[in-house]
């Protein structure tokens, strides 16, 4: 009883990144290294000496506590963090990367004191969208140009100008 009040409480004080923007694509008939493919990213991202970017790996539940796991690369900076994951698909591969804004502490979802730390997610200066742009055009930049060496070591076209786009959420 103890330790399912326990989880009940982590899960409510728990505090959840919120997805900002998101992208994927997949790749039929090829297949890469999800760790190949990370080590890239990373080497790619600390090539343009970024400050205060730290790496890590996160796995999360593929749909329920009892399912598979799958690893993603996570990427923060400041209160941003990418999760960016690769892995096989069928008889292809599949890569994506979420952009999430992290939820600060408890005093920053109080709306009035939210804004006085410039916390308010609603009301982002400008400063704070362009830093988040940046970071988000950087990684995505370097994801994309990671998967046109890969698929262009195999002999595949790059990626299309269209299948870069990715979905920013409001």
């Amino acid at each position: 009883m103890g330790i399912i009040v326990a989880l009940y409480i982590y899960l409510l004080l728990r505090k959840p990144a919120v997805p900002t923007s998101h992208w994927q694509r997949s790749f039929d008939g090829f297949q890469f290294s999800a760790e190949d493919f990370y080590e890239q990213v990373r080497k790619g991202i600390q090539s343009r000496e970024t400050p205060s970017v730290k790496f890590d790996e996160e796995s999360f539940v593929e749909s329920h506590i009892l399912s598979g796991r799958r690893k993603y690369l996570r990427i923060t900076f400041a209160e941003y963090v990418f999760y960016v994951s690769g892995c096989a698909f069928g008889t292809g591969s599949f890569a994506s990367w979420w952009l999430c804004v992290k939820q600060e502490g408890i005093l920053n979802r109080i709306p009035i004191l939210s804004k006085l730390m410039g916390k308010d997610r609603n009301d982002k200066t400008f400063y704070q969208q362009d830093t988040e742009a940046m970071y988000r055009a950087m990684v995505h930049g370097v994801v994309t140009d990671v998967l046109d060496g890969l698929t262009g070591a195999q002999g595949l076209r790059p990626l299309t100008e269209l299948e870069k786009q990715y979905t920013i959420a409001k």
